[in-house]
């Protein structure tokens, strides 16, 4: 008697294991086919819209062909812009040597000038 039940006991455990697996497949089947319904109603709700998806990607396409557009005319004028700067400070740079040099030329003209004046009048 013992021995039967026993087997009961693990019959009955062996049941109730069966049963919450039965469960746990029941829950992820529901879970499953709540996934399904939105799908459906999602997949409704463009075809009674009409949304054209395609459509939808050319005005993308033309917007991000635009924007590139618009960019790169940006990007050259600001590479033109500094462009001319460099430039301009670069011959800037060059204008005050100039005047450097000019400016020794000059004291070395007037020290010959002076030099000469000193030695015409100790000729005398």
């Amino acid at each position: 008697m013992e021995e039967l039940l026993k087997q009961l006991l693990e019959s009955s455990k062996d049941i109730k294991n069966q049963l919450i697996q039965i469960d746990k497949n029941v829950k992820t089947l529901e879970h499953r086919l709540d996934r399904l319904e939105k799908v459906d109603s999602i997949e409704h709700r463009v075809m009674v819209n009409q949304i054209d998806l395609t459509d939808i990607k050319e005005i993308v396409e033309k917007l991000d062909s635009f924007q590139r557009e618009e960019m790169k005319d940006f990007l050259e004028i600001m590479k033109e812009t500094a462009l001319k700067q460099m430039l301009s400070e670069e011959i800037h740079q060059i204008h005050q040597r100039h005047d450097a040099q000019l400016t020794k030329i000059a004291n070395n003209e007037e020290a010959i000038l002076m030099m000469e004046g000193k030695s015409s009048s100790k000729a005398v």
